[in-house]
């Protein structure tokens, strides 16, 4: 069986958004624990031998262009290549306003895709066909998917696309289409960036973020394995060491019965609280009871 990593919307430098910070919580480092989440992520793909990688764009953060995101990058590239799994790389907006792509050392076992037309690469070894466009511009808002290539015969023919869709499941528009445009092209796999929460979309998915940037990013995250043996499935790996949920409670017995039937994880747990302030102090002081849990404000 080939197993391949879709992988979505790192944001290399970005940092946890909101975290809480109060006597007695756990400690949360901003920034170290989102670089922390993507060294997860590629070390369980290299110690199970994945078969190829797919980042579908945002490889870095806009806000934050810094040495040490464009080492983190060159390093997992290399670290990848050393272990001969084979890379294709787009960009997404976030990369396309960040200057660190141009100064990014791809190894030859890499390809990027170019953004002023959609090209295909082929994996022979796998019986892989791969079809890609990277976004151009902050605000790209041309239709790239409609200029996509046909499937190769014989293949398995697999699409990396940074896009919005029509817009439902992200609040900034980029590169919008269909999902009956997508499926049109009778790909196997459409492998998407750009919404940060694991959606199953048909022959489509996105990947989700591997780290809760955001306090609306909630759940478990890590990146989609996809299985080739016959038909194509996707299923998520959960690799993120800190995660958030949200805390919905009218009473203090209801933030203990959400902490008791909680499942027991080794993951920080930020909990967001969804009551009334007066129930902050009473949901921190229950958290102290249980390892990793803290209690942030909504």
């Amino acid at each position: 069986m080939i197993r391949l990593a879709h992988v979505a919307d790192i944001h290399l430098g970005a940092r946890l958004r909101a975290v809480p910070d109060y006597p007695g919580c756990p400690a949360i480092d901003p920034i170290e624990d989102a670089y922390i989440a993507f060294a997860a992520l590629l070390q369980r793909i290299l110690d199970e031998r994945y078969d190829g990688v797919l980042f579908a764009g945002d490889l870095f953060d806009r806000h934050e262009a810094t040495p040490r995101a464009l080492a983190t990058a060159e390093q997992a590239l290399a670290d990848l290549h050393d272990a001969g799994i084979p890379v294709a790389l787009i960009w997404g907006n976030h990369d396309a306003e960040s200057p660190l792509p141009q100064h990014l050392r791809l190894p030859p076992t890499t390809w990027l895709a170019p953004a002023d037309n959609p090209v295909s690469h082929h994996w022979p070894d796998l019986g892989i066909a791969l079809h890609a466009q990277s976004i151009a511009a902050r605000d790209d808002l041309r239709d790239l998917a409609a200029g996509y290539p046909a499937p190769l015969p014989a293949a398995t023919n697999i699409a990396l696309l940074h896009t919005s869709l029509t817009g439902e499941y992200s609040r900034r528009a980029c590169a919008p289409t269909t999902l009956a445009a997508l499926a049109a092209h009778g790909y196997d796999y459409w492998a998407l960036g750009h919404v940060h929460q694991r959606t199953h979309l048909g022959p489509a998915s996105y990947a989700g973020s591997p780290h809760p940037a955001r306090k609306s990013e909630t759940g478990p995250r890590g990146f989609l394995e996809l299985r080739l043996s016959g038909a194509l499935t996707a299923h998520p790996v959960d690799t993120s060491p800190v995660i958030r949920e949200p805390l919905t409670a009218t009473t203090e017995d209801d933030i203990w019965k959400h902490f008791d039937n909680y499942p027991s994880s080794a993951r920080l747990v930020i909990w967001t609280l969804n009551a009334p302030t007066h129930l902050l102090a009473p949901a921190r002081a229950a958290a102290r009871n249980y390892p990793n849990f803290a209690v942030a404000l909504p």
